[in-house]
């Protein structure tokens, strides 16, 4: 009954589309908006809670952003769909509080930050408010839909005060997101034209632009990718090729893992990133 639940919408989009375009293409952003949320468990709860926590104004939806520590480096970090904060209690538990301000976005929709939609847009108004309220970021360390929002984030603004990044289990770029909604709900080529309609002024680019390959292009910070070779979720091939020739980005591909990438293996890679002197030295020239 699951699986027949997105045939049945799309066939009610597909039949609308032309009969009535713009409810059509309305039903049909809100069904591609759509969280579903994961509930945090208890103890997922209660470690949040041990954060200071404010409320950023998003249009439409207030954002839940969280912070731990006071040390002058600050952190950011961006979960992915249908996922919250507490994916990053490992990096919490490492990071010396004396060293690190460690920020963390609930997405709309997602762990505390209330509502039931959440677009791309919505959540780089999201990080857009946050790097406003923080300042100067040491490091912004994203994951799945958190690293294409870094994305966007830097191609509409590349003058962002971040000085490295990490991408891990990074989509292709919106088109794949496109791709997904239209396979799993056998749309039209004709219905999802309609949709591009509603989509297309919500952006602040155009939704061909916002790949991880023209971040990777212009990015000027120093970067880690880090993807796992066999994910199911986003693919591995595009961001292999996309990092190409990149020579201010560092690659760590995972064998055996999943699209997660909780191991042991990557949270050391990571917190290895954040105390080389050799990226500090590097950037440093570079921004001069």
């Amino acid at each position: 009954m699951k699986k027949m639940i997105p045939k049945i919408l799309g066939s009610y989009l597909n039949l609308t589309a032309p009969l009535f375009p713009k409810l059509s293409r309305e039903h049909a952003f809100k069904i591609l908006c759509y969280v579903k949320r994961t509930p945090l468990s208890e103890a997922g709860k209660q470690f949040v809670e041990t954060a200071d926590t404010q409320f950023l104004e998003v249009p439409d939806s207030p954002v839940a952003l969280h912070s731990w520590g006071h040390g002058p480096k600050n952190i950011l970090f961006l979960h992915g769909w249908k996922s919250h904060s507490k994916r990053w209690q490992p990096y919490l538990a490492e990071l010396n509080p004396e060293e690190y301000t460690l920020y963390s976005i609930d997405a709309p929709a997602h762990g505390f930050s209330p509502g039931n939609q959440l677009n791309l847009e919505m959540y780089r108004q999201a990080v857009a408010l946050a790097l406003e309220e923080i300042g100067s970021i040491d490091c912004l360390i994203a994951h799945s839909l958190g690293s294409l929002v870094t994305a966007y984030t830097y191609l509409e603004n590349p003058e962002i005060d971040v000085k490295r990044y990490v991408i891990m289990g990074a989509p292709e770029g919106m088109q794949s997101i496109f791709d997904y909604f239209q396979d799993l709900l056998s749309l039209s080529d004709r219905t999802m034209t309609n949709l591009h309609k509603k989509i297309e002024p919500i952006l602040k680019l155009p939704a061909e632009a916002i790949t991880m390959k023209n971040f990777f292009e212009i990015v000027q910070a120093p970067t880690l990718v880090i993807h796992e070779k066999s994910d199911m979720v986003t693919p591995f091939a595009p961001i292999q090729q996309a990092v190409q020739n990149q020579e201010n980005i560092e690659t760590f591909f995972t064998e055996g893992q999943d699209h997660n990438l909780t191991e042991e293996e990557t949270l050391t890679k990571i917190f290895d990133y954040l105390t080389s002197t050799k990226i500090k030295e590097s950037y440093v020239s570079e921004r001069i």
